[in-house]
Formats: C-alpha cells, sequence, structure tokens
C-alpha cells in the first residue's frame, strides 16, 4: 500500500513536471513570436523612414517634386577655388593702401597762396587774371575768379580747408575720384567751391603692394577651405527648381543622396539593427516577459502603428511634426503594462523614428516624464492633465533645443505652440484610445481597477440593498486580502477590489446565507440539505454570470468562480448523512476551479477565515492564530491550493498579515458602565 502511493507520487510528480515543461515551452515560443512581430513592426517603419530619406531620383538637373528641407543641422568644408575664381579674386581684390601725409600740408598751402595771390591782382584786368590762371594751370574762368575775390575772407577759407581735409580723410586714389567722393559721402558745398577745391586735390593714397598681395592669399586661401553651414528647417531647394551641384552638395551633406555602394550602406544598417535588437530582446526577456506575454502587447503594437504612421505621414512637413502625439506610446504602454516595458519599446521606437540626435533627447525626455506620470494616474481625467503638462513640458525644451540649433524666431515659435498643442492631443488621444484597447482586449489597467473600487459602482450598490451582510462580509474580505497580498508582494489593489464583488452572486437567494438572515427564519430548515449545498455552492456561477453581464474584468471574473475552489460544504454534506439521504461528496462540492493565482488563493483563505472569524467566540491573539493556521491547514489538505504559485514561506507570510488584520479588528475595548447605574452608586 505504501508502495504504491509512493508510486502514484512519482506518477503524478513526473506528470506535474511535464505539464511544466510543456507550459515553459508555450511561453517560450509566445514570446519569441510577439518579439519577431514587434521587430518585423519597426523594421517596416525603419525601411520606409529610410527611403524617405534617400530619395532616389535627387540628381543634379532633376525638378524638385516638393520643398526639400534640412533635417538637421550640418557644417562641412568646401574647396571652391578653379583657375577662373582665382583671376577673378585678383582683378577684383580692392588693394590696400598707404596715405601719404605731405599732400594734405601742401594742398592748404597752395589754397592759402592762391588767396594771397588773389589780394594782389586787379580784378578789373581780365587779361592780367588769365594770365595768372594759365601760368597756374588752374580750371576757372575769369568769372569765377572774381567771385573768389568777393569771397575771400578767413573763414571761406577755413571752410574750404576743412572741407579738403575731410576728403584726404576719406581718402583720394584718383584725382577724377573727387565727385564720386562728394556724392558718396553727402559732402555739401556749392558749383564754385567745387570748381576750385578740384584744382587742389590731388591723391593721398598709393597701394601698398604686400598687404594687398596678402590680403588676396586670405582671399584664395579663405575660398579653399570654405565652411559651409546648414541649419535644420533651411530649404535645400524650393518645389519646381532645379537641382544644381550646390544643392546636391548639400543634400549629400545631409546623407539624402543614396550613394553608388548601397551594400555597405545596407550592410551598416543592418548590423546596427540587428545590435539593437539583441539588446532589445534581453531586456524584455529579463524585465518585461510577463507583460509581452499579457493582453497588452497587441494594444502596444496597434498604438505603435497609429503614432508611427501619423509620423509617416507628414515626415516632410516642417511644422506640422511638432503637433504628433508621440507620448502617446509611453502614456498607453505603461497603464497597459509597465515602466520598464513602456520605456523600452519607446526607446527602440525613438531610435528607429528620430531625424537627429537633439530631437532624440527632446522626445526621449518627454517621454520618460510621461512614464513616470502615467504610472501614477489615478483616474481618466488625469489623463488630459497630463498631456498638457506634457505639451508646456515639450515646449520648455523645443525653446532650448530651437535656441541651441539657433533656428529662426518664426521657426521657434511654432515649434513651441505645436508642441503645447501636441501635449493636449496626446492627452485626447490617449483617453479616447485606452478604454476601447482595454474593453476590446479584456486588459484590466490599475485605472479601470480603481474605477471598480467606486461605492457607487452599480453591483455594489445592490448589494448594499440587497445583501448588506453579505457586503460587509466582502469589504473585510479585501482589507484581508489586501494585507495578505501586500505580505508576499502579490497585487494588493487587486485584491482588495476583486474580494469587493466575490460574493455578488448571492444577490440572487440573499436570505440562504446567514450573514443576510439578520437572526430571523432560516429557509434552510424548510428544503433538503442536498438542495441547500446546491444553492450554496450556485452563488459562484451566478456571479460569474452577473458579473459578465455588468462587464467585469476576466480577473475578477476568475476570482468569483475560484474563490472557493471546489471546497467541501461540509455542514449540509453531514446533515444529509444524518438524514440519510442518497448522498455523493461530489454534489456537496463547490465546482471549481480552484484558484489559480496568489491573488486568488489569498482571496479564497481570507474569505473562509473571515466567515469562521466572525462566528467565533474566542477573538484573542492565540484564539485568532489557532483558527486561522486550522482553516489554512484544512484547505492546504483539501489540495485548494495546489494550482496557486504560493509557496509555505508566502503561506506563513499571509498568516501572520491575516492575524494582524483581524486582531485589529477585533481588538478588545473597555466595557463602559450604563448611565443609570452611575446614577444608582450616587
Amino acid at each position: 500500500m505504501v508502495i504504491n502511493i509512493l508510486g502514484r507520487e512519482i506518477v503524478l510528480e513526473i506528470k506535474e513536471k511535464r505539464k511544466q515543461g510543456s507550459s515553459n515551452t508555450k511561453k517560450r515560443r509566445k514570446f519569441l513570436f510577439r518579439f519577431v512581430l514587434a521587430i518585423f513592426v519597426f523594421l517596416i517603419f525603419g525601411i520606409i523612414i529610410e527611403i524617405s530619406r534617400l530619395q532616389r531620383d535627387y540628381k543634379i538637373g532633376s525638378v524638385a517634386q516638393s520643398d526639400i528641407i534640412a533635417y538637421k543641422n550640418v557644417t562641412y568644408y568646401i574647396d571652391i577655388l578653379d583657375d577662373n575664381i582665382q583671376d577673378k579674386i585678383m582683378k577684383t581684390t580692392t588693394p590696400e593702401y598707404d596715405e601719404i601725409p605731405e599732400v594734405k600740408k601742401e594742398t592748404i598751402d597752395s589754397i592759402n597762396l592762391f588767396f594771397q595771390d588773389l589780394k594782389g591782382l586787379d580784378v578789373s584786368n581780365d587779361e592780367s587774371i588769365e594770365n595768372y590762371m594759365e601760368n597756374h594751370k588752374y580750371n576757372l574762368t575769369v568769372e569765377d575768379y572774381k567771385q573768389l575775390a568777393l569771397r575771400n575772407d578767413v573763414s571761406y577759407i577755413v571752410n574750404l580747408i576743412t572741407a579738403a581735409t575731410e576728403i584726404y580723410n576719406i581718402g583720394v586714389v584718383k584725382a577724377e575720384d573727387f565727385p564720386k567722393i562728394l556724392r558718396k559721402n553727402d559732402i555739401k558745398m556749392d558749383e564754385l567751391d567745387a570748381k576750385f577745391l578740384k584744382n587742389f586735390i590731388k591723391p593721398n593714397l598709393k597701394i601698398n603692394d604686400d598687404a594687398t598681395t596678402k590680403k588676396i592669399e586670405e582671399n584664395l586661401r579663405s575660398l579653399q577651405d570654405k565652411e559651409v553651414k546648414i541649419y535644420k528647417g533651411d530649404i535645400i531647394v524650393k518645389k519646381g527648381d532645379t537641382i544644381d551641384s550646390d544643392a546636391y552638395i548639400k543634400l549629400e551633406k545631409l546623407n539624402m543622396i543614396r550613394k553608388d555602394d548601397k551594400v555597405r550602406k545596407t550592410l551598416g544598417l543592418a548590423v546596427t539593427y540587428i545590435i539593437l535588437s539583441i539588446l532589445f530582446y534581453f531586456i524584455l526577456k529579463k524585465y518585461s516577459e510577463k507583460e509581452m506575454e499579457s493582453n497588452a502587447f497587441y494594444p502596444s503594437i496597434i498604438t505603435i502603428i497609429i503614432t508611427n504612421g501619423l509620423y509617416i505621414m507628414f515626415f516632410h512637413s516642417e511644422y506640422s511634426i511638432y503637433l504628433l502625439p508621440f507620448a502617446m506610446i509611453p502614456i498607453i504602454l505603461t497603464v497597459l503594462g509597465n515602466k520598464i516595458y513602456a520605456l523600452t519599446f519607446t526607446f527602440f521606437n525613438m531610435m528607429i523614428l528620430s531625424r537627429d540626435e537633439s530631437w532624440f533627447l527632446v522626445t526621449l525626455a518627454v517621454s520618460v516624464v510621461a512614464i513616470y506620470k502615467a504610472d501614477k494616474l489615478t483616474n481618466r481625467t488625469n489623463i488630459v492633465k497630463l498631456g498638457i503638462f506634457l505639451g508646456v513640458f515639450q515646449a520648455l525644451l523645443s525653446l532650448s533645443y530651437g535656441l541651441v540649433n539657433q533656428l529662426e524666431f518664426v521657426s521657434l515659435m511654432f515649434m513651441i505652440i505645436f508642441s503645447v498643442f501636441s501635449g493636449i492631443f496626446t492627452g485626447m488621444l490617449s483617453l479616447a484610445l485606452l478604454p476601447y484597447l482595454e474593453n476590446t482586449f479584456d486588459i484590466l489597467t490599475d485605472i479601470k481597477l480603481l474605477e471598480l473600487s467606486d461605492f457607487s459602482h452599480t453591483l455594489l450598490k445592490q448589494l448594499l440593498l440587497v445583501a448588506p451582510g453579505t457586503f460587509h462580509h466582502s469589504i473585510m474580505v479585501g482589507a484581508l486580502a489586501e494585507s495578505g497580498a501586500e505580505a508576499v508582494g502579490a497585487n494588493a489593489t487587486f485584491a482588495r477590489i476583486a474580494s469587493y464583488y466575490h460574493d455578488i452572486g448571492k444577490m440572487k437567494l440573499p436570505t440562504f446565507f446567514v450573514e443576510n438572515q439578520k437572526g430571523g427564519e432560516n429557509p434552510h430548515d424548510k428544503i433538503k440539505a442536498s438542495l441547500s449545498a446546491l444553492i450554496i455552492t450556485s452563488h459562484t456561477k451566478d456571479g460569474y454570470i452577473l458579473g459578465k453581464q455588468n462587464k467585469l474584468p476576466r480577473e475578477i471574473l476568475n476570482v468569483i468562480l475560484e474563490h472557493h475552489g471546489t471546497t467541501l460544504v461540509q455542514y449540509f454534506y453531514y446533515k444529509a448523512l444524518e438524514n440519510e439521504e442518497n448522498v455523493l461528496e461530489s454534489d456537496f462540492r463547490y465546482s471549481g476551479p480552484k484558484p489559480s493565482t496568489k491573488e486568488s488563493a489569498i482571496i479564497l483563505l481570507a474569505d473562509t477565515i473571515e466567515a469562521a472569524v466572525r462566528s467565533s467566540e474566542d477573538k484573542s491573539r492565540e484564539g485568532l492564530e489557532n483558527l486561522i493556521r486550522y482553516l489554512i491547514r484544512y484547505k492546504i489538505d483539501d489540495n485548494q491550493l495546489s494550482d496557486a504559485d504560493l509557496t509555505l514561506g508566502e503561506i506563513e507570510k499571509v498568516t501572520q498579515a491575516f492575524l494582524n488584520t483581524l486582531q485589529g479588528a477585533y481588538h478588545e475595548r473597555i466595557k463602559y458602565p450604563k448611565l443609570d447605574e452611575k446614577i444608582r452608586k450616587r
């Protein structure tokens, strides 16, 4: 007998190992398939974007089909010097001059001498005036001479000398440049004064051959290594214009021209993508395997496809791209999965999409803040608030980005305004998309879970009105389950809220459950024990049907079915035996299934213990602990926890958590004497 039992145990153990091995294989295949799908989606978008960046028809002489805009900042050096340009520079370079200081003094002396001679001549003798003009080679008429004689005074001479000095300060290369100097520098004087000074003004500048040669050499050198800067947003070629050699060089520097060596380019991109994919795989495998295998995966891919599709549509738009709701990906993936899961997908996606390093850092910073904030969301209205916050944050980063990259003021303003609207769109789209993804893919998010904790929920309000005893029992079970889940690192919030709904099936026949009888007549006294057992065990199925009708999440529906496992309804089973009814033990057991998760198992224990403690008279710490350990031992012996991933060490932690919670709820109180007794003593 003993050998047979051991044999059965060995067989059972082998089967369990085989079953576990098969389950692990399925999990690995599921993870691998989803990882390959994600990589394929990213690869498709990467190829589309790379093709968009590297247009095939950018050739010298071709016509641009649309505005070709620089998507990043580029600085490069170019040698544009050839023989024609060199000859042109040598001919057109402005010479360097040195001043001849004695010219100005000679001119002033000549002017003074003229007016001194003017005093010694007979103004009425035209012949003597003509001889004087001819001897000194002055380009003046007799009438001009007579007019100058009338103006001959100290102030007039000083004004002429001042004008001559100003002209020499400007510099005279050629005497014939005198009229041009007057016009260009707006020097005011009448026709006679200008005609007079023209006779005395001489060149006061001479070419400095060494300085001029050096200047020509510098000009030639500047064209040999000319720095060319292209700023993000610059229009390289306008729509309809022909691509010339200068524009083609700029497109090459922007990596927008497909090189002849396509094999090397493709190989480089492939190696980079493979390295990133390997990194992506190990991070997901280590930190987000559960999320990859959950229902959150496909909604995540859909969100990425929507966002990336919008990005590709506006890829060539200079400003519209800043309107795109990039932060929708980290927000939705954080709500559906967790922070690391969202950050991993977001980072990989940004690596594929980003136009340049600076913008990659901006979008990554916005995404990190979005993930941090989204992890703390408690209701849906906060999603819109988060979107507005991200819009303002992105606007500040855009301002910094624009200043660093020296963008024009108009471009910078567009970036800032569009960034704010991007945040608003992000919040609105996330708010609209999340409920659809939750319901379509049956995902229980923390937001949805917290909404179910509201006691104004239809089912909880009905439970309070129809079965008030069950309602208060459920609240206490929730408190116990929450403390137990916290003790072992399970989802404490889920355990508490699932407990609120675990007994909703009792609303169908509330008075058949002792907590709702209010000390009145017990309807079980009038029916057979087998029928009583059927009514009692049916509340799990009734609760499942009611929960499904009210669209409760699958996880909570599972708890409703599992929270009694396949436990035997002992009271009515033994009562049926006493009444000599035709008894099958299976008819007095719940239909199950057994708890399949830690949370479900903890709720089963909390439900059993809360009901037993409520009816127990001994609520001392020792009494409570003995009762808790007895009930848990019974459930273990009855194999009710065999499908739940609870270790003996974790069960001990749950036991202590239950004990502490119950001791707080049922602590001893001071017995207050009645008022009439006090009066009587006086």
